[in-house]
């Protein structure tokens, strides 16, 4: 297993963004330190006893960089060995994620399932794809003489293509949503008049997938749509206080449970708030953050111990740091979040002589880089919210907490029970510290 053990060999081996499986030589066990909660174990178990004919669907949420997509591709990985054919939907490839309602995410996952079944070559009928496809002209999402419509037409040696044919229509939907609003928007407002025609005909696409692949020893279909948490937070209703994410999520759950699969959804963490979101999903997870404190804010040792592993499985420590004891800073810093612990590695490189090592001034470059992107998203009105959870760990649910927990401004982390507490770098940023020192 390669490490860093230059300077100029940190950016390649040290990468925020990147998620790896447990299979990967560098995947360290963080469940231990994170309420000994393993929520991929848990859906597994869920969907391996689902009864016949009844489909399992979870939630996801965390802060983003907290680890989710490098355990759900690790729950994909061990629904594979047990022979379920999963359809995996990166949200952040397919949909425009500053602009995403419901709708997108119900074509973005039978986009995904056409693609499986071309890549499968799983022979969908050619009465059930004449079917989608007249209902598509019949919506005038597609024009019925298009060359694709001709080419399914035709018949003969031609339908070999069904899926193939079917991939391209359900991609060009998608790409009419990812276009100029006024384009998404008439899309949008034609499949919503036919909702319940565009779900059966897709629950019917599912259904023949699904025979097709039991054919074929699989044990059945799940949907995993990662990276939904990335959707900006939006206020769409200042009265009632609705957000974007409440309303794709919570008032068109029926919708997104809708689809004949198990689904496994990503959500943002400001959910954890909506008193609603557990009326209409039974079943969620929150992959708290690496729990490197206590509620009373000491430090907890194991947390920061397996931290340093993380780093240690992708760099040469003692090769790289004047004095590898300076990590720990960093790991303090950081807060848990696996994210922001990668970015402070990254900063502190950039500071650092690329023939030398990283030195204690880089390593504080480094922090206070960090502690001025998180001074700019605090507001003066959250202050007062701030300054509480310094002092309780266990505040009542609000939008304004909804709010810093989406900013990662508040961080969540689990015992037994759920607490939370103000990020490092915010509460180390002149604005808090100053207003500390106000009312002190």
């Amino acid at each position: 297993m390669q490490k860093a053990s230059r300077i100029n060999e940190i950016y390649q081996l040290v990468d925020p963004e990147e998620p790896i499986s447990r299979a990967d030589p560098r995947y360290v066990d963080l469940s231990p330190v994170r309420g000994d909660e393993d929520f991929a174990r848990h859906i597994l178990r869920r969907v391996r006893n689902s009864r016949p004919g009844q489909y399992h669907c979870h939630l996801v949420t965390g802060h983003r960089g907290c680890g989710k997509s490098t355990e759900l591709l690790s729950l994909k990985a061990a629904l594979e060995r047990e022979r379920f054919l999963v359809a995996y939907v990166d949200a952040h490839e397919t949909l425009d994620i500053a602009d995403v309602e419901y709708l997108d995410v119900l074509i973005a996952v039978i986009t995904g399932w056409t693609e499986l079944a071309r890549e499968h070559e799983l022979p969908v009928s050619q009465k059930l794809v004449k079917d989608i496809e007249d209902w598509f002209a019949e919506t005038e999402l597609i024009k019925l003489h298009s060359e694709e419509g001709k080419m399914s037409a035709a018949g003969g040696a031609e339908l070999k293509a069904e899926i193939p044919f079917l991939a391209r229509l359900f991609m060009n939907v998608r790409s009419q949503l990812r276009s100029g609003d006024l384009v998404r928007k008439e899309v949008r407002q034609k499949i919503e008049r036919r909702l319940s025609d565009f779900l059966d005909r897709t629950n019917l696409l599912l259904d023949q997938i699904g025979v097709l692949a039991r054919q074929r020893s699989y044990a059945g279909l799940v949907t995993i749509v990662d990276n939904l948490e990335k959707i900006p937070l939006k206020l769409l209703d200042a009265q009632s206080g609705l957000t974007n994410h409440a309303a794709i999520f919570v008032e068109h759950a029926e919708a997104l449970k809708a689809l004949h699969s198990h689904l496994i959804y990503t959500v943002p963490v400001t959910l954890l708030n909506d008193r609603n979101l557990g009326m209409a999903y039974p079943d969620l997870d929150m992959l708290p953050m690496v729990k490197i404190i206590t509620p009373d804010g000491s430090p907890y040792p194991p947390g920061i111990e397996l931290l340093e592993q993380v780093i240690r499985q992708r760099v040469d420590v003692e090769a790289v740091f004047s004095d590898p004891n300076a990590l720990k800073e960093l790991i303090r810093m950081s807060g848990g979040v696996l994210r922001d612990l990668f970015r402070l590695i990254l900063f502190a490189t950039d500071y650092a002589p690329e023939g030398g090592k990283i030195e204690a001034g880089h390593i504080q470059r480094a922090i206070r880089k960090l502690i001025r992107e998180y001074d700019l998203l605090i507001h003066e009105e959250d202050l007062e919210l701030l300054k509480k959870i310094l002092h309780d760990p266990h505040p009542p649910a609000s939008n304004r907490l909804a709010r810093l927990m989406y900013n990662r401004l508040v961080l969540p982390y689990q015992n037994l029970e759920r607490w939370v507490a103000v990020h490092p770098a915010a509460r180390e940023s002149p604005t808090f510290q100053k207003a500390d020192l106000e009312t002190s």
